[in-house]
């Protein structure tokens, strides 16, 4: 029998303190620049019937630059909203006996993008220090890190650069110059920063990873966003997007996030001032971080980045071939 709900359930959580952002909302006053529907399939194959499935698929969650509205599923296992303490990402956590080799899951929401600008003049110079609760936002992951390589060019780069503005600006600048939007070759994709130093190639994650490392080098939080992605402009019919986007953030002291989108950047060099300190409006951010545990925690490895569906059978994490995602896009009016 399949459920369908309305989800306006309090989000559990593991009783850590929250340490970002993420679930401030827009200012009321402020009009949406774009609002969208967004359909998220997940579709599992070759189960084990009678055996317990546990499921988790990531929901977007309102921030200053999204708000959420109208949260749905439908699915063969009563689902639970939880949210991980780190970075406060939320997903549906999904748990029962597995009674058809085959299952479908369905989340479906609207969401209200809102312009999300930096005003660069007032951000060139830093202000107070951050407090402790950016310390996340200074951590290696396991392919993102601080290599020799990163640290020289970090050095070079921010010489004669007093703030994190210009630092990250610089930044910026060099991983658009040293590395082409290529996925035409093995290994790209992971966002590892030895293949993003070495090749010199690949999509967003690898772009990031490159741009979030040096941040690292120079002592500046930066953290890693992705999403999914939609038309820049709006159209009537609704259509099925790509696999997902991803971009990154880093934090002037005392005063801002800014926003940075470099392999957009690269593909259209007329955008290059706009996709550094601001996002186009044609996204929603799903989840932050990198290696990232789940809740509840998943018992496979933490995972390189969550979009996609994470489902575990018999107690291990099932192939990919096995856990596929679809997303479908309808843009609606503003309001």
């Amino acid at each position: 029998m399949r459920l369908f709900f309305l989800l306006t359930l309090v989000a559990v959580t593991s009783g850590c303190a929250f340490n970002n952002e993420r679930n401030e909302s827009p200012p009321l006053n402020m009009s949406p620049e774009r609002s969208f529907h967004l359909t998220y399939e997940a579709d599992l194959s070759d189960l084990k019937v009678g055996e317990e499935l546990r499921l988790w698929i990531p929901i977007p969650t309102d921030d200053p630059h999204q708000r959420i509205r109208n949260l749905l599923w439908e699915g063969d296992f009563r689902g639970v909203r939880h949210t991980e303490p780190v970075h406060r990402n939320q997903m549906l956590f999904f748990k029962g006996k597995v009674e058809s080799p085959t299952m479908r899951f369905v989340v479906e929401y609207d969401v209200d993008r809102y312009p999300y600008e930096s005003d660069l003049a007032s951000l060139a110079i830093d202000g107070a220090p951050d407090s402790k609760k950016f310390d996340v936002y200074r951590q290696p992951s396991r392919l993102a890190f601080v290599t020799d390589q990163v640290q020289l060019e970090a050095d070079i780069l921010s010489a004669g650069e007093a703030g994190a503005l210009g630092k990250a600006r610089a930044f910026y600048d060099h991983v658009r110059d040293h590395m082409s939007y290529d996925k035409k070759h093995d290994g790209w994709g992971r966002g590892s920063i030895e293949h993003a130093c070495d090749i010199g190639m690949g999509n967003c994650t690898d772009f990031h990873t490159y741009f979030n490392s040096l941040c690292l080098a120079a002592g500046i939080p930066a953290r890693f966003q992705i999403g999914i992605y939609g038309k820049y402009e709006a159209v009537s019919e609704e259509y099925v997007t790509g696999g997902y986007h991803c971009w990154a953030e880093f934090h002037v002291p005392g005063k801002a996030w800014v926003p940075v989108d470099i392999s957009e950047a690269d593909k259209d060099p007329n955008r290059i001032d706009e996709f550094f300190g601001g996002h186009s409006a044609n996204r929603v951010t799903l989840t932050t971080g990198r290696d990232l545990l789940l809740s509840p925690r998943q018992n496979g490895p933490p995972l390189n980045y969550f979009l996609y569906p994470y489902a575990e059978q018999g107690g291990q994490p099932l192939p990919e071939g096995q856990v596929k995602k679809t997303s479908r896009w309808k843009d609606l009016p503003t309001s």
